[in-house]
């Protein structure tokens, strides 16, 4: 029987303040491969996602693959609120993390990003690194746009009488007020810059990436907006490998689930097609 992975969680500063780090480690005996950084998804969805990143994670570095988790500030059990962090500074803990494991592995460093992760991951694309995107979030102003009606159905449903629209909110932002929604405080130092950026407009140079879906039928393609992503991207020279699997949609299920088929499909990739 294989011996399991090794888990490390510590605070640790890779550059721009403490943080809160996990990092899954090959059993002993199996060699280092590749190592994985996750840019993990937006809000509730981090949340919803945990259980599948972690089975994830396990397998990852059963097959000889490093996997770090930083959780940036005002996320997790790093300091800050919520309320308080910027795009800036996510993208600077991104960033100081994965030049540290580049700079201690000795092996090649694959961007993990998981829903809006991937935006987090567009922003790093100037590193050259390949990248493993499951069910990206392709446009950062869609992202937001959701957000804002979450808050005018809650509102609506609060019985407000003239719940604010969607357009109101955005002003709202854009003259620097913060907002809450549902449970979560939108800092526009935050929200508006991740507005601004989209998996369309990635610098992608020649660089490998895996676009990975789910859901419950069978797509022999991918669906228009992420081909028309996607295509934008290998029009910059990324060698893209879309894949879809059935298996539930775990960053949105009520109860916490886990789709093994998209960890097996990533698995598949990264033995054949990462570097």
């Amino acid at each position: 029987m294989a011996k399991s992975s090794r888990v490390d969680a510590s605070y640790r500063d890779f550059g721009t303040g403490t943080r809160f780090c996990v990092d899954w480690m090959p059993p002993p005996m199996v060699p280092l491969r590749g190592a994985l950084l996750l840019l993990p998804a937006f809000g509730e969805e981090m949340n919803k996602c945990r259980r599948q990143v972690a089975v994830a994670a396990r397998r990852f570095a059963e097959a000889g693959y490093q996997v770090r988790a930083v959780d940036a500030i005002g996320t997790g059990d790093s300091a800050g609120d919520f309320g308080d962090a910027s795009w800036a500074a996510w993208v600077a803990d991104f960033r100081a993390a994965a030049a540290h494991l580049v700079e201690t592995s000795a092996v090649p460093v694959i961007h993990w990003g998981v829903r809006a992760g991937s935006l987090i991951a567009a922003a790093l694309a100037d590193s050259g690194s390949p990248a493993l995107l499951w069910q990206p979030v392709v446009s950062g102003d869609q992202q937001l746009t959701q957000l804002l009606r979450l808050k005018v159905a809650n509102d609506a449903f609060a019985g407000k009488a003239a719940p604010a629209t969607t357009k109101d909110l955005r002003a709202r932002l854009e003259a620097g007020e913060s907002l809450e929604v549902a449970g979560y405080v939108l800092n526009p130092r935050l929200v508006l810059p991740m507005a601004a950026s989209g998996i369309a407009t990635w610098a992608a140079g020649v660089v490998k990436i895996a676009w990975i879906e789910t859901g419950a039928e069978v797509l022999t393609g991918p669906p228009p907006g992420s081909a028309r992503s996607i295509a934008a991207m290998q029009a910059r020279g990324a060698d893209v490998t879309y894949a879809h699997v059935v298996g539930e949609p775990f960053w949105m299920t009520l109860e916490i689930a886990e789709n093994i088929p998209m960890i097996d499909r990533s698995l598949a990739w990264l033995e054949g097609s990462a570097p």
